[in-house]
């Protein structure tokens, strides 16, 4: 809720927590993202993944967004943010997220972002 909350304090029309849906489409499967905000044709993503989502299977990540895909055929940019973990303060953490967003945002708006994924990972161990 705190990294929302920062979200929505600093930035305009971000969709949170909401199935992605197309018209026109029997899709089998709702994903869902965090934080998201279709900027062109990219969708930017904020992920909150509570103690960097250690012991998930990444074959089941891999899965996921190639389901986005189906969804979406346009660019993306994932920013997966990691809240938990040691040596750095929540306050220190949200302002490195925020800023990331904004570089994000910067390079999307200048059609810098080239790949059609982008993964930046925040406060991920090494």
């Amino acid at each position: 809720m705190r990294v929302r909350n920062k979200i929505n304090e600093e930035f305009e029309g971000f969709i949170h927590d909401k199935p992605l849906w197309t018209g026109g489409c029997d899709c089998t499967h709702r994903r869902r993202i965090d934080h998201r905000k279709l900027i062109g044709a990219t969708l930017l993503c904020i992920e909150t993944d509570e103690h960097a989502h250690i012991g998930y299977d990444t074959k089941d990540e891999e899965i996921r967004y190639d389901d986005l895909f189906m969804i979406h055929s346009g660019k993306w940019v994932f920013i997966r943010f990691n809240p938990d973990g040691k040596g750095v303060d929540m306050v220190d953490k949200l302002e490195r997220l925020i800023d990331e967003v904004r570089t994000q945002i910067a390079r999307i708006e200048e059609d810098k972002n080239t790949e059609l994924l982008e993964v930046i990972k925040l406060f991920y161990p090494s």
